[in-house]
């Protein structure tokens, strides 16, 4: 739903959406590289990351359905990265 008075032109919009997906996705890649340098993600909550994966996989499909390539595009990477420290978690607790 717009806001009311404001009206943007739709690639702005889009601009927007592009700009706040890449933030957000680029939020994961300390901990990508952090759980993958040490071997361990000890401190990674292994319920957060399985919810958030699962959340991200249906943001994909979300953006998908509507043809929103902000939104397919910040999720298809964020869905790698947050994959990447799942598989982590999973992979170096075992370890432990």
């Amino acid at each position: 739903m717009p806001i009311a008075g404001l009206s943007w032109e739709p690639h702005w919009v889009e601009a927007i959406g592009i700009v706040a997906g890449s933030l957000t996705t680029l939020a994961y890649l300390p901990q990508v590289i952090q759980v993958w340098r040490s071997r361990s993600a000890r401190d990674v909550s292994l319920g957060m990351f399985s919810l958030m994966v699962v959340g991200i996989g249906l943001w994909l499909c979300y953006g998908l359905l509507i043809g929103s390539p902000a939104l397919i595009l910040a999720n298809a990477v964020t869905l790698v990265l947050a994959g990447l420290v799942l598989i982590g978690k999973l992979r170096f607790d075992r370890r432990d």
